[in-house]
């Protein structure tokens, strides 16, 4: 049995990806928009006077230059209002990524040479940041999905993850003590395990909290659950299987933070 265990949990380590990048914070997205702000001014600013003042005919009819760059602006400037650390203002990115977008496929389409277009390139690339930030793509496919899992959000998932798998350590010991087919060595193996990923979690949470770097803890904590899970779908533990499903979609929640996938997830 210790040695079923053993390649459960080397077969859980195989499968799970390693995370690609870390998130963005919210001090890194407060900078973020600020420098998407200047970009615009100076695009603007690059741009040739009689364009600026011009009627162009795109896909969904005239587009007055003028307006749509203000209406850009506005909607920096309202995202810049309205991103607080309780709110990670989706709505106002995807409003953003939205305009930004129109803007980059009339230079991929009709604007290539124009004035204004280095300066567009280098906002552009803010913007694919953005974009990435809130699990999303520059340029914004029709209907994609916008958002961002602020620090505040995460960290409270994040806790709530951490308290779970204390919990579930708990009814992993009680479970296991009625399953004869479970030796000692892989009964402590599954909840020391647990206890892992409780400590896992408070040391991603407090990662979250200082506004450092945490995708390789948050990587860490996510393999620790796929673990117990592997564990869990092998072994009759009612209780416990029933604390870890609750427990599954902030798993999904964290992976998503970080723009990967959750390694248990089926």
């Amino acid at each position: 049995m210790k040695r079923m265990y053993l390649g459960l949990v080397i077969v859980a380590m195989w499968a799970s990806p390693l995370l690609a990048s870390d998130r963005l914070t919210d001090k890194d997205v407060k900078s973020l928009v600020e420098k998407i702000d200047d970009g615009r001014s100076k695009f603007k600013d690059g741009l040739d006077d009689d364009f600026k003042k011009s009627i162009r005919r795109g896909p969904a009819g005239e587009v007055n230059v003028a307006k749509y760059l203000d209406d850009f602006k506005e909607s920096i400037e309202k995202l810049k209002d309205r991103l607080k650390p309780e709110y990670a203002a989706s709505a106002e990115v995807a409003s953003v990524l939205r305009l930004g977008s129109g803007i980059d496929r009339a230079f991929a389409k009709d604007l290539a040479g124009q004035k204004g277009q280095s300066e567009w390139n280098r906002l552009a690339g803010d913007l694919k940041t953005l974009a990435a930030a809130y699990g999303a793509d520059f340029p914004l496919a029709e209907g994609a999905t916008v958002r961002r899992v602020g620090d505040k959000e995460l960290t409270g998932i994040v806790e709530q993850v951490g308290k779970g798998a204390e919990g579930l350590k708990k009814s992993l010991d009680n479970d296991l003590k009625k399953d004869a087919s479970v030796d000692k060595a892989a009964r402590d193996g599954v909840i020391h395990d647990a206890d892992q990923c409780s400590k896992d979690a408070k040391t991603l949470r407090d990662r979250i909290k200082d506004a450092s770097p945490s995708s390789a803890e948050a990587d860490k904590l996510l393999v620790c659950m796929a673990r117990v899970q592997t564990f869990l779908d092998s072994h009759k533990a009612p209780a416990s299987t029933s604390a870890f499903n609750a427990l599954a979609p902030r798993f999904e929640d964290i992976a998503g933070a970080y723009r990967t996938s959750w390694p248990g997830a089926k």
